[in-house]
């Protein structure tokens, strides 16, 4: 109960077991966790036992081990056999979070590096059009699957180009209004004096032009759902208006003297932070908590690299005609676990050193600039493969320039001009531990071993180094 309300407040989601018989069908459940923790002496199956039989199902699952100090001796065999790590109870609380953290990276590290490997590797996550291969868009798709079903507003934030209308439609394909219209409107794309006229419609005569009466969109998505693309854009009168319509579920068209009830779902988008828009006075604060019932923070994607190469084979696939993943059963899209059909796809595949460019380029367009990038490679395609200089020129001397900057930071350890040797030295070790606890994958006993230093003189040294950054 510690460790769940620990790690719980750490942003964790946990799944407590009994014992290590109700560990291990969690474990070979379909919605398995990334990580587990456990006690050595447990009965009637103990933790040595549990481990041995997690590391068969799942080898790269990290298993962090808790035990007395009498103990310590089995902890350090279970490392040899792949065990992530140990900690001697008591345990310290920063040492645990810090374990964790350490395995969660271990694991992101591990899924990045098995896409890369291979850049045609089977689709493994897909919720409707959403790639989800990383963990922050797995997330969106669990929030897509939670407020999709309620009529709650919701407000996407995200870069341009990070596929906001898209979620936007996912919504609304899983929500009781998926029949009924979907509409969408960006609103940075039309005229201050159309865009009233536009949203909520007007009536003969109201102005120069208005020859007849107009239906707007709010009564065109009547039943369904509006979408707001834009929405920062919106000027503040109309604001005002588009508030009055949310709490009331009514419009006025333009130039008319009845309100038309409307029973409309608004979900809204902004590449702009309205929180800051309301502190400048450019945006309605009354608005913007109404739109903010239900917020989605959609990342850039270079903040999800894993993302990229199944985004690419996914755009691949379309551009061929080729629907790029099955469409997921309720069951499958909780669990996120159906596999793609990118086997034995006749689409062209990604070489290693076009899926490098991909994975090398920042994306400041993000995914909308990753699928151009692939109609371009399309576009000159004549055999049946993609190659570097198949796609855009920016992009692969971009991305040659970013693989080099980041090659000379790490070479590179920035060091005060007026600094120690001593200190030149320490910087230095900090350094090569902590590449060398990488190399062995967090495993300190075989790190331990190939620095052919005992494991103690380790955990001093990394004390040490933790004292110093502290």
């Amino acid at each position: 109960m510690l460790l769940q309300s620990l790690l719980k407040a750490n942003g964790h989601e946990v799944v407590t077991a009994k014992d290590g018989a109700t560990a291990l069908s969690v474990m070979q459940g379909e919605d398995a966790p990334q990580a587990v923790i456990t006690d050595l002496r447990m009965a009637p199956m103990d933790g040595m036992t549990l481990f041995h039989e997690i590391h068969k199902l799942q080898p790269q699952t990290p298993v962090i081990l808790l035990t007395a100090y009498a103990s310590v001796e089995t902890a350090i065999d279970a490392m040899k056999s792949g065990a992530f790590d140990y900690l001697t109870k008591p345990f310290k609380i920063d040492e645990m979070l810090a374990t964790v953290k350490r395995a969660e990276a271990f694991v992101q590290k591990h899924e990045q590096a098995a896409i890369a490997a291979d850049p045609n590797a089977p689709l493994r996550y897909q919720f409707e059009n959403l790639i989800a291969s990383s963990p922050t868009m797995r997330q969106v798709c669990e929030m897509i699957q939670k407020v999709a079903p309620t009529p709650a507003t919701v407000l996407l934030n995200g870069e341009s180009g990070t596929g906001k209308e898209v979620i936007a439609r996912t919504i609304h394909n899983h929500s009781p209004r998926k029949d009924k219209p979907w509409v969408a409107v960006n609103c940075a794309a039309l005229p201050e004096n159309l865009l009233e006229s536009e949203m909520f419609g007007h009536v003969k005569g109201a102005f120069t032009g208005a020859v007849s009466d107009k239906e707007g969109l709010f009564e065109t998505a009547n039943g369904g759902t509006l979408f707001l693309d834009e929405i920062s854009s919106m000027p503040l009168p109309l604001q005002g208006k588009l508030l009055r319509v949310l709490q009331e579920k009514e419009i006025r068209p333009v130039g008319g003297t009845e309100t038309v009830p409307v029973d409309v779902r608004v979900i809204a988008a902004s590449n702009a932070n309205l929180e800051q828009l309301v502190a400048q006075g450019s945006f309605r604060a009354d608005l913007f908590y109404r739109f903010a019932v239900i917020t989605l923070d959609i990342p850039a994607l270079r903040d999800r690299p894993e993302d990229i190469l199944p985004l690419a084979r996914h755009f691949i696939a379309g551009e061929f005609g080729n629907d790029p993943a099955p469409r997921l059963t309720q069951e499958a899209m909780v669990s996120f676990d159906t596999p793609g059909v990118f086997t034995n796809d006749p689409a062209p595949r990604l070489t290693q050193e076009a899926a490098n460019v991909l994975l090398a380029y920042k994306w400041p367009g993000n995914v909308r600039e990753l699928e151009n990038a692939i109609k371009h490679a399309v576009t000159f395609l004549t055999g049946d493969e993609i190659t570097p200089d198949l796609l855009p020129p920016r992009i692969v001397a971009r991305a040659k320039e970013e693989r080099a900057a980041a090659s000379a930071s790490t070479e590179a350890t920035p060091i005060a001009g007026n600094a120690s040797l001593k200190s030149f030295l320490k910087s230095k070790e900090r350094e090569y531990l902590g590449q060398m606890l990488a190399q062995n994958g967090g495993d300190k006993e075989k790190t331990a071993a190939s620095l052919q230093v005992s494991l103690a003189t380790l955990y001093r040294k990394l004390a040490d180094d933790d004292k110093s950054e502290g």
